[in-house]
């Protein structure tokens, strides 16, 4: 009797072990859920929607979008870390995940997941009035430390992606400007500047677009290594002179444990996306740049964010360790 049973718990574990790789070579055979943090309409939402619908073409299923906003996307990062590991629930992540960690939102950061690809990422930016004093950002810093706490600035609210390039910037440069925090984000900031309410805004390119295409503000440049694409004229900070470079960045993530197979997979569907021509044209009209890292290119990148992330919350006095 005891041998029946010892043999046929063997049974069922060979079965399981067995199943594993067969289902993951058989993957997808129904729709995939991919969880979004924030609202709908918002910039991750707008570029997922679209990216998702090339993706589903090559995987072969529907890929089915559901909105969870909270917490910055924290809310959704912590349920798609608890999904079971199959490649059903996949999910969005911007910069958010190193510092909702460092910051004591969530104890979780990108280790805890699969980075299937890194497919966005929109360098920050510094924008003025088009009739604004500084001829470029060299005059700009110039003036700022001469007068600290006294050049407005708008910007996003403490943590967020935007702000912490703005300040990296004083911190490297001995400079202060007097923040203006916008609950909303940064997207009330170029119309701010536009306005004459402020000074200048920290935004992305993207953000920027219409006001700066209405020659309303002007750049004096953007924190990326290499100029924006769809912004030839606009220098970047590096190329001035001046080592700021900050991007918010966005990945497709799946719970830790999710097989090989399955992840190899979702990259392949979801680099073809990314190279569609669809994509290709709502990202450059949009102004965003196009990234196609796989696993091991986006965890580096994420594991060099979080040393500079953590390092730079501490400077700032935000970190905070989570419980």
């Amino acid at each position: 009797m005891k041998l029946r049973k010892a043999a046929a718990a063997a049974a069922v574990c060979l079965a399981v072990l067995f199943a594993v790789p067969a289902l993951a070579a058989d993957y997808p055979t129904r729709p995939v859920t991919y969880i979004i943090g924030w609202e709908t309409g918002g910039g991750s939402d707008l570029v997922s929607r679209v990216l998702c619908a090339e993706a589903e073409k090559h995987l072969g299923q529907p890929i089915v979008i559901v909105n969870k906003p909270g917490g910055s996307g924290a809310k959704a990062y912590v349920e798609i870390s608890q999904a079971r590991p199959d490649g059903y629930t996949i999910g969005n992540t911007t910069g958010t995940i190193s510092t909702h960690k460092f910051m004591g939102v969530i104890p979780i950061g990108h280790e805890a997941f699969e980075v299937v690809i890194t497919f966005n990422s929109d360098p920050g930016g510094l924008w003025v009035k088009k009739d604004a004093p500084w001829k470029d950002l060299k005059e700009f810093i110039e003036d700022a430390r001469k007068r600290p706490d006294t050049i407005t600035v708008a910007a996003s609210n403490p943590g967020s992606i935007t702000r912490l390039g703005l300040q990296l910037l004083e911190l490297k440069e001995n400079v202060k400007f007097k923040i203006a925090s916008q609950a909303g984000g940064e997207a009330k900031g170029p119309s701010l500047v536009a306005g004459g309410h402020v000074d200048a805004c920290q935004a992305a390119p993207v953000t920027a677009k219409s006001l700066y295409e209405a020659g309303e503000i002007r750049p004096l440049g953007v924190m990326s290594e290499v100029r924006v694409e769809a912004f030839p004229d606009i220098p970047t900070f590096m190329e001035q002179g001046y080592d700021v470079v900050m991007h918010n960045t966005r990945q497709v993530l799946a719970p830790k444990g999710t097989p090989k197979e399955v992840v190899d997979k979702l990259y392949a569907a979801f680099k073809a996306a990314a190279e569609s021509e669809t994509f290709q044209k709502f990202m450059n009209e949009s102004g965003s740049m196009i990234l196609t890292w796989d696993q091991k290119q986006s965890t580096e990148f994420l594991t060099k964010q979080d040393a500079q992330f953590k390092d730079l919350l501490q400077q700032v006095g935000l970190y905070k360790e989570a419980k």
